[in-house]
């Protein structure tokens, strides 16, 4: 399933308001850790939220870069079609600090 638009994610927000529950969020720096948390959300038929936070974006951006912006911007583009293969909707925070 694709990322979930802005209008889907507000209506995940309001669910989870409505229904007093909360939606997992995961941290990732890698692909390994993305792939994680989608088979975990997977497994568990939930939708969910993946976070890259400036410290996971310097991480992924490639050895002596410290590029945060560069680093979430390919966990993004990595989740985005890793999630496309699962049947679970997922909300993308590139900016989680």
């Amino acid at each position: 399933m694709p990322i979930a638009t802005p209008a889907q994610y507000a209506a995940m927000l309001d669910a989870a308001q409505e229904g007093n529950y909360a939606y997992p969020a995961m941290n990732v720096t890698s692909l390994t850790t993305i792939n994680g948390a989608l088979k975990a959300f997977a497994d568990k038929k939930s939708d969910g939220i993946i976070q890259v936070s400036t410290g996971g974006g310097e991480f992924a951006s490639g050895l002596d870069q410290k590029n945060a912006v560069l680093g979430a911007i390919i966990l993004a583009e990595a989740t985005h079609r890793l999630a496309e293969k699962y049947d679970v909707l997922i909300a993308l925070h590139t900016d989680h600090c």
